[in-house]
């Protein structure tokens, strides 16, 4: 018996729209606010992320995460690329690290708790508390 996502993946067109929501089922949603898929292409899926910390630390696991795809779905993926997007903060003057409440300090804190470095464990800090407040206003 197919599964719903192997029939709605047979379908003209549809082929691949499935990918981003297979990929945040199986990477889980927090990954998912920092890592989304980009498109695919020949058995290529390609990822964006913010950083290039973040696509070492991902590409570590694509292994796996390729072995769980294909188990979901019947796309072709022999490779994961991790593309760094330009985390550009055009509004940044409307955004304020003071603004982020405690439970989001302490949301961001849990992920950057065991960067070694500090100057690169506040700039993630920053990355992400931007990221957040950008996405609470609508930017």
């Amino acid at each position: 018996m197919k599964s719903l996502s192997n029939v709605l993946l047979s379908l003209p067109l549809r082929r691949y729209s499935l990918l981003p929501i297979v990929w945040k089922r199986i990477v889980g949603e927090n990954i998912t606010k920092f890592a989304q898929v980009i498109y695919y292409k020949d058995g290529v899926l390609f990822v964006g992320v913010p950083s290039g910390t973040h696509a070492a630390e991902l590409s570590t696991h694509a292994d796996e995460i390729i072995e769980k795809l294909s188990e979901e779905l019947d796309t072709p993926i022999s490779e994961i690329r991790f593309k760094v997007y330009s985390f550009n903060i055009r509004f940044e003057k409307d955004l304020n690290l003071d603004d982020l409440t405690e439970e989001d300090k302490r949301y961001i804190n849990s992920i950057v708790s065991n960067i070694r470095y500090p100057e690169i464990r506040e700039s993630i800090f920053r990355i992400i508390g931007y990221h957040i407040l950008r996405k609470r206003k609508g930017i």
